[in-house]
Parts: structure tokens; C-alpha cells; sequence
């Protein structure tokens, strides 16, 4: 077998499709069909079942694709590194989960301080186009744990009560989450960081949220707060730039109030010395963005909250 057509096998497995295979890295149907069958044949078992219009990884096929995509990774980062001749080039893909409006400002230091290293930041909508293991890094903050990866610790974000201006008459800078206990929630998907907040905040208030919606996208939360369909738990700082006269952020005393931006990767790959260059830029980044957020907002972080100073003192008792 050879390297071009391993490649070819990756790209299959990537879009589940010989047509959009073909298409992306220009060559016949025919001519990849036959690469594909080629390699299966070598191996002497199948790797693809056929279901509905694609071709999925069966077992074999996810067992030799994590092996093939592994030893890929490896082969271009050694190459890309002999080629170069320093340590601080090359290039990394990112795709971002949670807290892309701060990627912007990130992205412009980075490269100012390493203009030697591509860095390609995708958002979460592009992952359909490509697996999560193809990346060299994500960004979430997420609560699920990933026994196949590994996790930096970049920056706590303050969670707040997002709510119409005409709905929040009582016109509170801040509220407990057992005080709204009546209130309809708009949701973000399952398993979003927000939503897992929402979970966990409520629990610990010791009431099931009442959902009047669930919603993908962030704007469409927005429109939802503003159409006065519920309230939403939402990241503050992340998303400032989005908060116009038609909605008010409320903030929250519980406990917990915020979520952790996180940096991960998979344990399996062999990262090169620009990854390494670029997870501690990331993290004294973030570290360093964190502080300035809480000090222009004068709060401070402690027994579990983000606590704001000028707040009274027994909200936080």
C-alpha cells in the first residue's frame, strides 16, 4: 500500500462519501473507488459498510483509521519540522467550542509573537466538514470528561441570566436561581456548556427548569430573550459585543456561577514543539485575560463565585 493512497482512505472516511472525497481532492470516482477497493483488498477485510447514500467506518475501519491518521499526523509534522528548520513554525488547526469572540484579539497576539506559525481556527459549525481528532486543538467548556484527551485550564467565564428589558421589572442588578422557579428557560442544545450550567444551577436549587425552547445557535437565543419567550443562561464576558437596549444581563450569587474554558488535545498524537509553544501562549493568554475581565468588572473569585465588590456583602454569605 502506499502513502497517497492512505491518504485517500482518510479523506473517504472523513466525508463518508467517494463523490465528496473525489470532489475535494480532484481525481475520478472511479479512480478513488478503485483506490479504496485496492487497499481493502490488500488488508483482506472490508472497511466501509454502505448505509443509505454514504459509506461509514465499519470496526475494521475505525480501528485502521485512528492507526492510519495517527501515523499521517506524525509523518508531516517530522517533515514540516526538517523543512523548516525551527522550532517555532509550521502549522496548527484549532476549532473552537465555546468563546470564539475572544479568538480575534488571541489570534493577533499570537501571530505577532509567532509569525512563523500558521494557525487555522475553525468554529464549531465547520466541524461537520472534519472529525474532531483531525484537529491539533479544541476549545470548550464543556463538563464531560475525555478519558482520550488532555486539558488545559485557560479561563473562568462568568455565567449570567439573560433577560428582555420590558421582562425584568423588578430591574435587579443581580438574583438567586431559587427565585426562578417560575420563569420559562430558553436552552442551548444538550450538552453545551450552558445547558450543563443550567442543569447543575437549578439542581442545586433543588428544581427542574421549565424549558419553553432549545436553540443551536446563540443569536437565536438572543431573539428568543428579546420576543420575551423566556430568559437564558448565557456566558457574560464572551459575549458582551451582542448585548444591545433589548436585553439586560442579570447576575447571578449562586455558587458556580461561571463556566472554565478549557484546551484540549488527544492524548495519541505526537505533538510538535510549536504545539508546545502554543499551549503555554494560550494558557498565560487567557490566564492574563481573566485577570483584566475581573478587575474592570471589580469582582473577585472566591468560595466557589464570582462575586462582584460593589454588590452587597450578604448576597454571598
Amino acid at each position: 500500500m502506499e502513502l497517497l493512497q492512505l491518504r485517500y482512505f482518510c479523506i473517504v472516511s472523513r466525508n463518508e462519501s467517494i463523490t465528496k472525497a473525489a470532489e475535494e481532492i480532484r481525481i475520478s470516482q472511479p479512480a478513488l473507488s478503485k483506490s479504496i477497493s485496492t487497499l481493502e483488498n490488500e488488508l483482506g477485510v472490508q472497511l466501509f459498510d454502505r448505509v443509505k447514500k454514504k459509506i461509514v467506518l465499519n470496526e475494521h475501519g475505525k480501528y485502521f483509521y485512528e492507526k492510519v491518521l495517527q501515523s499521517i499526523k506524525n509523518l508531516d509534522l517530522a517533515v514540516e519540522e526538517l523543512r523548516s528548520g525551527e522550532e517555532d513554525s509550521g502549522t496548527l488547526s484549532l476549532i473552537v467550542k465555546a468563546g470564539m469572540l475572544f479568538l480575534p484579539k488571541f489570534y493577533d497576539s499570537f501571530i505577532a509573537k509567532h509569525p512563523n506559525i500558521k494557525l487555522e481556527i475553525a468554529n464549531l459549525i465547520l466541524l461537520q466538514r472534519k472529525l474532531m481528532s483531525e484537529y491539533d486543538f479544541n476549545i470548550s467548556a464543556s463538563f464531560n470528561s475525555d478519558t482520550d484527551t488532555e486539558q488545559l485550564d485557560l479561563m473562568r467565564e462568568e455565567m449570567v441570566l439573560l433577560v428582555s428589558k420590558e421582562h425584568w421589572l423588578a430591574g435587579e442588578k443581580y438574583t438567586f436561581m431559587k427565585d426562578l422557579k417560575e420563569e420559562y428557560f430558553i436552552q442551548m442544545w444538550r450538552g453545551s456548556s450552558n445547558s450543563s450550567a443550567l442543569s447543575i444551577l437549578t439542581h442545586i436549587a433543588g428544581f427542574t427548569p421549565k424549558i419553553s425552547g432549545r436553540c443551536s445557535e446563540i443569536e437565536t437565543v438572543f431573539t428568543c430573550v428579546r420576543e420575551q419567550k423566556g430568559i437564558a443562561l448565557i456566558p457574560y464576558d464572551s459575549l458582551t459585543e451582542l448585548l444591545d437596549n433589548t436585553v439586560v444581563p442579570v447576575h447571578l450569587a449562586d455558587k458556580g456561577n461561571y463556566r472554565v474554558l478549557k484546551l484540549r488535545w488527544y492524548k495519541k498524537y505526537t505533538q510538535s514543539k510549536s504545539a508546545e509553544i502554543f499551549k503555554k501562549f494560550i494558557v498565560q493568554y487567557f490566564q492574563e485575560l481573566e485577570q483584566e475581565i475581573m478587575q474592570e468588572k471589580r469582582t473577585v473569585f472566591q468560595n466557589n463565585t464570582i462575586q462582584y465588590i460593589d454588590f452587597p456583602e450578604e448576597i454571598y454569605d
